[in-house]
């Protein structure tokens, strides 16, 4: 089954698709969550951070089936499960950023947190609503190297404070 959405070509997405995407970063960011191991572990403040990430990119890809609906039957399109899902991710995601950020170092969860919901919206945006990507191998190559470029250099962008004392 094929459900509306905006987005111009590429306007539908699987209800199967949606539900397997959805489910599975609900459960990895809840696991991340609840873990008890997580507790004693030395980096639970960037455990917190990747998992609201992903819970912020489940919220996300929630929102786009959400403006689909909305945009095509209005106001009606509000009474679907994809907002009880929006409501859930955010926030739980909106108190694992919290607790993540007062157990862990600002940068490094903030970081994960910020690089953990682009790659989930992203990645359900092309694996749940068919976003366009490039139409040859070389071009998926490259465009995903970028990708994980960027996310890299994210991740190795050194805070004020490290490069601070550093330099003195």
């Amino acid at each position: 089954m094929t459900l509306p959405h905006s987005g111009g070509a590429h306007s539908g997405y699987s209800l199967a698709g949606m539900i397997v995407f959805e489910s599975a970063l609900l459960a990895v960011g809840t696991f991340l969550v609840l873990s008890p191991q997580l507790d004693s572990h030395e980096h639970h403040g960037v455990m917190l951070g990747t998992a609201a990430g992903i819970l912020f990119g489940v919220s996300d890809v929630a929102i786009k089936a959400l403006t689909g609906s909305v945009g095509s039957e209005g106001a009606i399109g509000l009474l679907s499960p994809w907002l009880l899902t929006c409501i859930i991710a955010s926030v739980i995601a909106f108190y694992a950023s919290a607790r993540g950020l007062q157990k862990g170092e600002a940068v490094p969860v903030i970081t994960l947190t910020s690089a953990a919901a682009n790659v989930s919206a992203i990645s359900g945006g092309i694996l749940v609503f068919g976003d366009p990507m490039p139409n040859d191998p070389l071009g998926i190559v490259l465009q995903s190297f970028a990708f994980v470029l960027v996310v890299v250099a994210a991740a190795l962008t050194p805070a004020p404070l490290r490069a601070a004392r550093a330099e003195a």
